[in-house]
């Protein structure tokens, strides 16, 4: 694990962006995976009409883990319950920052950022106390998602090729040493946030409307302060406009993945499962075993 986190900074920013689309999350594609840490444990997910769910409980502690399996370092832009982990504001991935994550390496995200010192965790609450309730709207609440963007990766350039010149008298004084150029690159601050959130449809927000006090499940408060200590280097992106993918993952707690169908406690078996898939030689067992309290 890589105990060195990194914010990277973007070294420009675009004009605008335009709503995102709903998508379907999932928690790995390619080299790239999200893992959701309970105790330093993976949490219990569940693979749902192609996403990934993950079952929370109310007041548990959890950590981000992004995993890189690449050859090339990685920027990973992290929103919980659509507000930007680093900055707190909705969540876009065009702008705003995100922590580099070495190539083959992993990074562990503790919480809400407030300082390059501290973060405030991540813990499970109730959608009412949820930090995207308490500071905008619980619209967002139960979705986590990642946005990667690789590296840009320039080939070093060849070696000079020596010259051959004329034979030149020989100077017995020193040349004078030349100036070094000096270094005016520094990072580059980071771009304003933006200000809006996703935009949704009139449908979509009608069928929403319900206040967060009275919405049912899990939701991601700002947590105490924990120790997670961050410095900010230059990035730049292969593709300034567009992440490589979008990693994510969906959470509630068991009654809210029962209501979607998701066996939570193991598959169910009816009735005439049982007998369809009853097998007429379970055991190899050579002579009868006799039940409890048999007697002779």
């Amino acid at each position: 694990m890589n105990l060195a986190r990194t914010l990277a900074c973007l070294t420009t920013a675009l004009a605008s962006i335009g709503a995102s689309p709903a998508r379907a999350v999932t928690a790995q594609q390619g080299p790239y995976e999200l893992e959701l840490l309970v105790d330093g444990a993976p949490a219990r997910a569940y693979l749902h009409q192609g996403e990934t769910w993950v079952l929370g409980r109310l007041g548990e502690r959890y950590t981000l883990r992004v995993h890189n399996r690449s050859d090339r370092r990685i920027e990973a832009v992290v929103s919980v319950d659509g507000r930007d982990v680093v900055d707190g504001k909705p969540a876009e991935f065009l702008r705003k920052r995100g922590y580099l994550v070495e190539a083959w390496s992993t990074v562990d995200i503790d919480g809400w950022r407030v300082s390059q010192r501290e973060a405030a965790a991540f813990r499970f609450s109730r959608v009412a106390d949820s930090y995207a309730a308490r500071t905008g709207s619980a619209r967002n609440v139960g979705v986590i998602g990642v946005a990667v963007f690789p590296e840009r990766w320039s080939p070093p350039p060849p070696p000079p090729r020596p010259l051959v010149g004329p034979a030149e008298p020989w100077n017995h004084e020193a040349p004078a040493a030349a100036s070094a150029p000096s270094d005016e690159r520094a990072e580059a601050a980071p771009a304003p946030a933006s200000s809006a959130g996703q935009a949704s449809s009139a449908d979509v927000s009608r069928r929403a409307a319900k206040s967060a006090a009275q919405r049912p499940g899990l939701g991601t408060e700002f947590g105490e302060a924990v120790a997670s200590q961050v410095t900010e280097v230059p990035f730049e992106r292969a593709d300034r406009t567009s992440p490589t993918v979008v990693l994510g993952v969906r959470y509630d707690d068991r009654d809210g993945l029962l209501a979607l169908g998701i066996p939570v406690d193991g598959p169910s078996w009816s009735n005439a499962d049982l007998r369809r898939t009853a097998s007429p030689f379970p055991s190899d067992g050579r002579f009868a075993r006799p039940p409890p309290g048999w007697h002779r």
